[in-house]
This record gives C-alpha cells, structure tokens and sequence, in this order.
C-alpha cells in the first residue's frame, strides 16, 4: 500500500509540474482563447451531442473480471483511446467539438483546419491543443516543444486512423495528414466501409457535453480516465438506466469497457467540483463490502450527480490546488471555497 500510494503522489507531483509549466508560459490562456473563439466565430454551441455508442455498447459484452473492463479491441471508441501516453483521446474529443463549432446538425463536417498555423487560416490544433510536450534526453537531436508538440499531434492522428475514427485523403504524399477528415465517432467504421462524421441531431440517442467542457480548459487537463469516466457520468445522469444515478460493475465494465481504476477516478472528479458523489454505505475502497447484501430495491453503488455550475469552473483554477493537496496529504478533497452548501 505505501507503494502504491507513494507511486500515486510521483504521479500527481509529475502532473502538477505539468500543469505548472502550461499554466506560466501561457499556453493554457491560449488554447482557451482560441476555444472560445472558434466557438464564437460559429454556430456556438450550447453543448457538444456524442452518439452514445460513442461511449457504450448498446449490449453489455461479456467481461471476465469486471475489475479489468473489456479488452482494449472490445472496448467503445471512448474507452479503446485511453491510453497513459499521447493524446489521441484528446485530440479527438476537440475534433467533435471543432465539427459542432462549424457544421449543423445533420452535416458533414468538412476539417480545414491545419496541424501547424499558417498565414492563410486562422486556427491550428496546435493552438487548440494544450500539451506539454518538451525534450526527452538521450536522443540525438534536440527538438523544440513546438516540433514535439507537432509531433503528438501526428501520433495522434495515426492512432485514430487506425481506430478508423478518421481517414487520410492525402495519404501517400508529401503531406500525409493535410485536411485529414473525421469518420463517425459510433466507431462503425471498417477499412471497406469508412462512415463520413455528421453532427448528430437532437433525436439521434446521445449525451450532451457542455461547451465548458472545452472552453474552460477541462479537455486539455484531466487524464484520459477522468475524462472517460466523466462522460460516462453524463450518460448516466442524462440517459438514466435505473431511477438513481449509478452504475453497476456489470454495466460498467460491459457496457462502458471501463475498467475498476477508471471508475475510481470519481475522487478527482468530485474533488474538482465536477460531481457530488453519496458513497454507498458499508462499502470500501477497495470495491468490497461490509456484510455483502443489499437493501431491497437500492445496489450497493456510488451515486453522482452532476454539479449544476462546476463545468463552468476555470480548469486550472481548480485542478491546481487539489493537485497541491494531493502531493502533501495524499488524498483527493475539494478546495474550501468550493465547499459551501455540500
């Protein structure tokens, strides 16, 4: 337990560092800015509609150990792009928000945007992407951030390519990844069959991220677990299941693919202000229970709930601190400002 508790601070500590360096260069002021401006000079929308295969099956598969969720190839297109390096996951989710910032619902989103700035358009995913990407020592050559960053980037788009969330018209040039364009974030698309984006309508099922999400600098700072793990929550406060808002082991790991350590993240997220959770009562941290049982008609589960104002929150404003007080206490709590009227 000290392990891994010690292994979790390094991490924390590492991730504050990160967020330290984005923080005083400016960096983070600036993707937001930009943000908020391809917004505004859109459709500005109000939230951004996933298709909710996008985040679970409509069938839960079958899972051998619901602690570990699904196999990576089994998991829906939210979970499959988590990953503890790079930032596929990421940038896809800003690529659904550039298509709702620019096309209707019912369109096809047609992507003009370049990787790197030019004088000729005037935004870039590297301006819309916050990233920390510096010198790894020990290689040969010594790349700027501004090339490393480019560099993820590309990475990135290779993996979803691979995941067949976007497709390469330029492939095989010199300029492989210009223009490249977005599939349908259902994840139905095979190599034959690729399925052109179009921004879902209202009827389509789905889940409404707040615009927040992205203008307020949340994409660009919570990790690929939280991030999942707060869609989910979305989904199931906005598509309930059960007349509670939570969510099984089964449902969680077959419908979600989300593994036990994914789910836990709901100590950061309610640390940050994103959900109020009611702790199951007689269960512990671990997952296991007191006295296995449950009252009749009420499973032994967390439930979370969506905090009316906390998306609307700055990103950095909040996660800094709680980041600060998990490095010296080791555990995750909301800052005191963010405490009245829990």
């Amino acid at each position: 337990m000290v392990n891994r508790s010690a292994t979790a601070t390094a991490k924390v500590r590492a991730r504050l560092d990160a967020l330290t360096t984005l923080r005083t260069s400016g960096a983070l002021a600036a993707v937001a800015d930009a943000a908020e401006e391809l917004a505004s000079r859109g459709r500005a929308p109000a939230t951004v509609r996933m298709r909710r295969t996008y985040l679970r099956h409509d069938e839960p598969r079958h899972v051998d150990r619901e602690r570990n969720g699904l196999p990576r190839t089994e998991q829906p297109p939210a979970a499959r792009l988590i990953a503890p390096r790079g930032v596929a996951g990421r940038f896809h989710l800003l690529l659904l928000f550039a298509a709702h910032c620019q096309a209707a619902p019912g369109h096809q989103w047609h992507n003009r945007i370049p990787i790197e700035p030019d004088s000729t358009r005037p935004f870039s995913w590297m301006g819309l992407l916050g990233a920390h990407a510096r010198h790894t020592p020990g290689g040969q050559r010594v790349a700027s951030p501004r090339v490393n960053k480019a560099r993820q980037i590309t990475e990135a788009v290779k993996k979803l390519h691979e995941h067949q969330m976007l497709e390469l018209p330029n492939a095989g040039t010199s300029r492989p990844f210009r223009d490249f364009q977005l599939l349908c974030d259902s994840g139905a698309s095979t190599k034959a069959a690729p399925i052109p984006y179009k921004v879902p309508r209202a009827a389509l099922p789905g889940v409404n991220v707040p615009t927040e999400f992205f203008t307020r600098g949340w994409v660009n700072l919570l990790t690929p677990s939280e991030t999942v793990s707060y869609l989910m929550w979305l989904d199931i406060n906005q598509n309930p299941v059960h007349d509670e808002p939570y969510v099984t082991g089964t449902e969680r790991a077959g419908h979600f693919g989300l593994s036990r350590d994914a789910y836990e993240t709901h100590r950061q997220l309610e640390a940050f202000g994103l959900i109020d959770v009611e702790a199951a009562a007689d269960r512990y941290d671990d997952g296991k229970y007191a006295d296995y049982g449950t009252e009749a008609g009420r499973p032994i589960c967390h439930r979370a709930t969506l905090t009316p104002d906390g998306i609307t929150r700055d990103a950095a404003a909040v996660i800094e601190p709680v980041l600060h007080a998990f490095a010296a206490h080791g555990t995750w709590d909301r800052p005191l400002a963010m405490r009245t009227g829990r």
